[in-house]
């Protein structure tokens, strides 16, 4: 695996928290959030998905993520859509392509193969995801992975 290790600058996200299986909850989410972005003009962010929660100690039916778009420092939120941070700080990245929609494997490797074997530990702040296509129009989806981190 091809994970660097980077400092990652804090960045200002709109978002929208979903509960439940990721595979059920974080679609619909990206349809609300989407409709959200459209109306605002605001389709240039980087979009995300942020973990909260652990699928193998949380029960499906409770695992919290949210969607997320970053945004200018101006823009204006509901009640719906929050703002939140995501904080500064070392990081794993690893750049991956998932296709047949498998999500699952390439965070396995990581916190199963890489994060052992590493000097670091798993640091404060959500895991998560970027996304660099569209994969819903392309078939397959590139993605940079998120593991916040500190020394063991």
């Amino acid at each position: 695996m091809d994970v660097k290790i980077i400092q990652r600058a804090a960045q200002r996200v709109a978002y929208l928290r979903v509960i439940g299986p990721y595979e059920q909850s974080l679609p619909p989410g990206f349809q609300r959030m989407m409709t959200w972005s459209d109306s605002r003009g605001l389709s240039g962010g980087d979009w995300m998905a942020l973990y909260w929660d652990n699928p193998h100690f949380t029960p499906p039916e409770q695992l919290k993520a949210d969607v997320a778009l970053s945004i200018p420092n101006d823009t204006e939120v509901d009640e719906d859509v929050q703002v939140q941070i995501i904080p500064a700080g070392d990081y794993a990245l690893y750049a991956c392509r998932v296709e047949n929609n498998d999500f699952t494997t390439p965070w396995l490797a990581l916190f199963n193969q890489w994060l052992p074997q590493s000097a670091f530990q798993l640091g404060d702040g959500p895991c998560f995801e970027q996304y660099l296509n569209n994969g819903n129009q392309d078939g397959y989806w590139d993605l940079l992975l998120f593991i916040p981190l500190q020394k063991k």
